[in-house]
């Protein structure tokens, strides 16, 4: 369903991390450099340290070593208002299409009564066939929220295909390794990607819950 285009595949913090954690799996597996770098007004006013360097919160376009028809976007958070999530998605739409990308696939994580560990939607009947095809069931119904819903939604407004794919998730864990997991090996499905999810398996050892009703469902 991708064989001709080139896929820009993003993943930023939301409930378990989900998203977040499978984009950057990738990045490190594939081997990628950075591209560019996305700031925000609206992103949280703080700044990360790392080994007594710090810097501010942003989000990266990254390229993978080898496979030249495929980005990589991570980010360390989402901003804090609608206005700030709806400039920076059109910041990062316009930048990946000047690169020439034509499919923009976001992960998230999908929180409700399901049987499926993965779920996915498209911007456009074709598109959401492409992945039932590709034996990823569809969400029927529900809401995407935060950067990782608009990404997709707003991907054909700027000429390019948008998918989402889910993780579920039961949204008590702050990182929710299995959902990742979950994700990763439908991509590397999709991708027939020479990775090894098998490194995520140390990682899965149960963290402190949380209530349910204290996580923030509105960022998937």
């Amino acid at each position: 369903m991708f064989e001709s285009g080139i896929v820009c595949i993003c993943g930023l913090p939301g409930i378990g991390s989900v998203g977040k954690v499978a984009a950057d799996y990738l990045g490190t597996a594939l081997e990628c450099s950075t591209m560019k770098s996305f700031f925000s007004n609206s992103f949280p006013p703080q700044v990360m340290v790392s080994s007594g360097l710090a810097e501010l919160m942003h989000a990266e376009l990254l390229r993978p070593r080898e496979k030249r028809n495929m980005f990589i976007l991570s980010g360390d958070a989402q901003p804090l208002d609608v206005v700030g999530m709806h400039e920076l998605a059109g910041n990062i739409l316009e930048a990946i299409h000047a690169e020439g990308v034509t499919d923009v696939i976001t992960l998230a994580a999908y929180v409700g009564d399901t049987d499926e560990i993965i779920l996915g939607a498209a911007t456009d009947p074709e598109s959401a066939a492409a992945l039932g095809n590709s034996e990823i069931p569809l969400l029927h119904s529900g809401a995407i929220g935060g950067l990782n819903g608009l990404l997709a939604g707003l991907a054909p407004l700027h000429g390019m295909r948008g998918f989402c794919l889910l993780g579920t998730s039961t949204g008590a864990d702050l990182v929710d390794i299995p959902a990742a997991t979950n994700l990763l090996n439908a991509i590397k499905k999709l991708f027939n990607l020479d990775i090894d999810i098998s490194l995520m398996e140390p990682m899965t050892e149960e963290p402190d819950e949380l209530p349910v009703e204290e996580v923030d469902m509105n960022y998937c």
